[in-house]
């Protein structure tokens, strides 16, 4: 072996090849030979004995360390992790059931009435109360003051609603400051609230047997970013809203001169079939009426909104009071609960 015969020429103090450096730097290291800086850096060997018995101790030592840090490790890091998930919570990672109205309540009021930078909400239910509404009013008055966009999706029965579309009058017309914005959607949607996009109130679809007004507060930012993302998608289909109303007999409304419904629910379901494409004798089936019949009310919706063919109707229907009305629900649905409540 290179590095004994090296070892042997430095014990009796002979000189050293060349090429033997390497074997030199690894007898330095395992602490057999030491290098002398007053002797113009000349190897000297140590006697290995003493060299072996003094490593084998430090090896001896760090093994009963690391023995004895294994054995701390489970306590120290049960104690650690305690702080590093409150510091997650604080940095959004998770998710927290609620089925206390108090708390909902209390959760909301607390989150929404320090909003920064922006509120989005979601509201399914059909309209809220007028209690409910004023209770919002103050405080989404004073989050727009503080430069909070401010937008709100509701279900297009809440057209119906005078104490509703009083509440989104007042905040989309505001005479100084930012204005909130409005939608209403005839399609189905989820309940959310979400602040500055840090923060979601969701409704409990998790918890079997839980009460109605339960929720989750969730603050996990990817599952908020999907909230969002959600939301955004609804908002892009839905129709702006500053708070008019319309009728189901026609004429001008709240005096503010929009036409009322014209159709009846079976046609409104003949055009949104037709419009998504989808063939005069399926739409005949699933409203268990004969292809005529159909046919019919096509020809009556064509007098009806001044159009000579399918293509004109289709236009006419997207521009018309007729295709918000959500025929999914009463108009008087004044149901509300969990997160809707509150916000």
């Amino acid at each position: 072996m290179v590095d004994e015969r090296v070892f042997g020429l430095i014990a009796a103090g002979e000189g050293l090849p060349e090429g033997v450096a390497d074997s030199v730097a690894r007898l330095v290291a395992l602490g057999f030979v030491k290098i002398d800086p007053e002797c113009g850096n000349r190897p000297v060997a140590l006697n290995p004995r003493d060299v072996a018995d003094r490593r084998m101790r430090e090896m001896l030592r760090e093994n009963e360390d690391r023995l004895r840090a294994m054995q701390e490790l489970p306590e120290l890091t049960d104690a650690l992790a305690s702080h590093f998930d409150r510091a997650q919570w604080r940095a959004g990672g998770g998710s927290e059931y609620i089925d206390d109205a108090a708390v909902v309540n209390a959760r909301l009021d607390d989150v929404v009435g320090h909003a920064q930078e922006e509120i989005l909400s979601a509201h399914p239910g059909g309209p809220r109360t007028a209690e409910q509404l004023e209770r919002s009013l103050t405080r989404d008055a004073a989050a727009l003051d503080r430069g909070v966009v401010k937008r709100t999706l509701y279900r297009a029965t809440v057209r119906d609603t005078a104490v509703t579309a009083q509440y989104v009058r007042a905040m989309a017309n505001r005479p100084a400051g930012r204005r909130a914005r409005f939608a209403t959607l005839v399609g189905p949607f989820e309940r959310c609230i979400v602040v500055d996009r840090r923060t979601a109130f969701v409704s409990n679809h998790l918890v079997e047997g839980a009460p109605e007004h339960s929720a989750w507060q969730v603050t996990d930012r990817a599952m908020v970013a999907y909230i969002v993302a959600e939301f955004e998608a609804k908002w892009r289909q839905a129709d702006p809203w500053r708070g008019e109303l319309r009728g189901r007999t026609g004429g001008v409304v709240d005096g503010l001169g929009l036409d009322g419904v014209r159709t009846s629910p079976r046609q409104r379901e003949i055009m949104r079939d037709m419009v998504a494409g989808k063939d005069q004798r399926a739409t005949a089936s699933r409203l268990g009426v004969s292809e005529r019949t159909v046919t019919n009310e096509i020809t009556q919706l064509k007098d009806m909104f001044d159009a000579t063919s399918r293509e004109q109707l289709a236009f006419a229907w997207a521009f018309s009071t007729d295709r918000t009305v959500d025929d999914s629900a009463p108009a008087d649905d004044v149901t509300s609960t969990g997160a809707e409540a509150a916000a």
